[in-house]
């Protein structure tokens, strides 16, 4: 069983750590390890849409690190390559819900829609304490995570129960 330590902070400029088997990882790069595993079992077990949402989440993550301003002045003002990141993801995200063949990825969207309606308010008003924003921002990614896990196992448990699963609406299951 893997140690576990946390050091909880209480500010957003102040990383919060986790030691994993002897590893320090800031909240960031544990977050990036979160996705990585999921969106690898995603693209090895998932059907079409928990792929193609795996490829697109964890694509979107390594888009945001490399645009995003440093820790210290995070969350102070409207990120515009951040924002156009989830504007993508978002666009991407509402056409795997419209056509994928599950009702997951409609949940995934919608939190993600969430996430992305904080730039709204920190374009509307720029008084929006740090806080506020970064959890309105940040705090649904970890539940849309979940949520192609949780996606994941039910394709896999239907491919074992049934031999088949349609991936897209309107498939036509004797095409399998």
């Amino acid at each position: 069983m893997p140690t576990v330590r946390f050091a909880w902070q209480r500010w957003p400029e102040r990383p919060v750590s986790v030691q994993l088997w002897g590893v320090k990882l800031d909240r960031v790069w544990l977050f990036y390890t979160i996705q990585a595993a999921a969106s690898a079992y995603a693209l090895l077990r998932g059907g079409a849409p928990e792929r193609l949402t795996g490829l697109a989440l964890l694509l979107a993550a390594v888009s945001t690190g490399l645009v995003q301003r440093n820790i210290p002045i995070l969350f102070v003002g409207l990120e515009g390559g951040v924002m156009i990141v989830d504007l993508i993801l978002l666009a991407v995200m509402i056409t795997i819900t419209l056509k994928a063949d599950r009702f997951w990825p409609a949940w995934a969207t919608a939190l993600h829609a969430l996430g992305t309606g904080a730039h709204l308010t920190r374009a509307i008003s720029p008084d929006v304490i740090r806080l506020v924003h970064a959890v309105l921002s940040a705090a649904w990614s970890y539940p849309i995570v979940l949520l192609l896990v949780i996606g994941t196992v039910r394709h896999s448990r239907r491919i074992r129960a049934r031999g088949w699963d349609l991936d897209w609406s309107r498939q036509d299951p004797t095409l399998r």
